[in-house]
């Protein structure tokens, strides 16, 4: 698979910006910023996971969903109650390994759980390194899903010239515009409805089809 996530983005058509301005202004980002970013990433992902969890019959996506909104409520309601350390252990044990799946699935709900741990470590651990994660996760699950489609590897260039990649990085990047803003509950519960894009994942997944 090509390497994307360190280059990216068609502004001024060069796909460099997305990279190097982008991932600058990513580890730039405080600690709740990492958070909200990552969570951005791992909501818009959810319906990746939970159709592999349907079809596969491995995790639970009731559980995953869970796990987002018991992090959407630790941002926004002060003075809520959560064992952030108890959810994520309860959490890992939905991860998939893909190498023990046959289907495809298994990877986009692979890069779903890694933005959703990003966003529990952010609070957590606090390295500071997990947004920049979570972008990654999301990112490369595209790249995944259009080489895929493709039947075979693709260039950097022609990745970067798929519309799935155009928007994904579109989409990070008015994320982060988002994110830059004070912290008022208001403006997070508004990027958690943003993020959710109407029910349509990163891959173009509905889970009301």
């Amino acid at each position: 698979m090509a390497a994307l996530g360190t280059r990216g983005s068609r502004d001024n058509k060069d796909s460099r910006v997305f990279g190097d301005k982008f991932y600058k202004k990513i580890n730039k980002l405080m600690p709740w910023q990492q958070t909200v970013f990552a969570l951005s990433l791992a909501e818009r992902m959810y319906p990746n996971y939970r159709l592999f969890a349907e079809t596969s019959g491995f995790g639970d996506g009731e559980r995953f969903r869970h796990t987002l909104d018991v992090l959407w409520t630790y941002l926004t309601v002060k003075g809520s109650r959560v064992d952030l350390s108890t959810e994520l252990e309860a959490f890992e044990k939905m991860i998939p390994d893909p190498a023990r799946f046959e289907s495809y699935g298994a990877y986009p709900a692979l890069d779903a759980c890694v933005a959703l741990g990003a966003a529990y470590n952010s609070v957590i651990c606090r390295i500071g390194e997990e947004a920049s994660e979570a972008s990654h996760a999301s990112l490369g699950a595209v790249a995944g899903f259009v080489e895929l489609l493709a039947e075979r590897d693709l260039s950097d260039e022609e990745l970067y010239e798929n519309e799935l990649i155009e928007a994904e990085m579109e989409f990070q990047v008015a994320l982060l515009e988002r994110v830059a803003q004070p912290r008022e509950a208001e403006t997070i519960l508004a990027i958690r409805d943003f993020s959710a894009q109407g029910g349509v994942s990163n891959l173009g997944i509905s889970l009301e089809e």
